[in-house]
């Protein structure tokens, strides 16, 4: 599905080894081989740009991290956890000239989000842990691989079950939705 982005977040109570050791636990009882890549370590750093006048729901993500420079562009469909999202790779381009074109066309800067990130790809499904630069750790869920939007819901909730994670506090705010609350209500 073009441009269509489907996650669970979740504040992680558990360990990134943790988390690994159910990956492994959940592999090695499977029936068939589950294909899942080594894991993959990415530290990146979010800036959130925004436009003085607008609602607050319009933003833009220049993420800067492993090597590449990326543009994303979100919608809410119904809620957090099914978007619309376009990513656009600027990785050919310098620092300055990417925040000159959102300066011109009329975003500022409003935050900024480091992170430190532990990434698992299967066929069906992107499994993250990352760190928050506050020490706060969440568990991502995004489907990668499926026809319609109830599939990609489904393969969440498989992965979900599979690792134990139904006693994990779920989030359905973005982290921008996040990091702009907490900036208003001064945490």
């Amino acid at each position: 599905m073009n441009h269509k982005e489907i996650e669970y977040k979740y504040w992680a109570s558990i360990s990134k080894e943790e988390l690994s050791d159910r990956l492994d636990n959940v592999c090695s009882n499977m029936d068939q081989d589950l294909e899942i890549s080594d894991m993959i370590y990415v530290v990146s750093c979010d800036d959130y740009y925004t436009r003085p006048n607008g609602d607050g729901k319009d933003f833009i993500r220049f993420r800067k991290g492993g090597g590449t420079f990326e543009l994303t562009l979100k919608r809410k469909e119904n809620e957090n956890v099914v978007r619309k999202e376009i990513n656009l790779d600027l990785s050919g381009n310098n620092d300055s000239s990417v925040v000159e074109f959102l300066s011109l066309i009329g975003y500022t800067k409003s935050f900024q989000v480091y992170k430190e990130a532990w990434i698992w790809h299967t066929p069906k499904c992107d499994i993250s842990f990352y760190t928050l630069s506050d020490g706060r750790n969440v568990i991502e869920l995004e489907s990668t691989n499926y026809s319609t939007t109830k599939e990609g819901l489904d393969i969440i909730k498989t992965w979900e079950e599979m690792l134990g994670l139904q006693s994990q506090s779920k989030e359905s705010r973005s982290l921008y939705e996040i990091f702009t609350e907490e900036t208003i209500n001064g945490q």
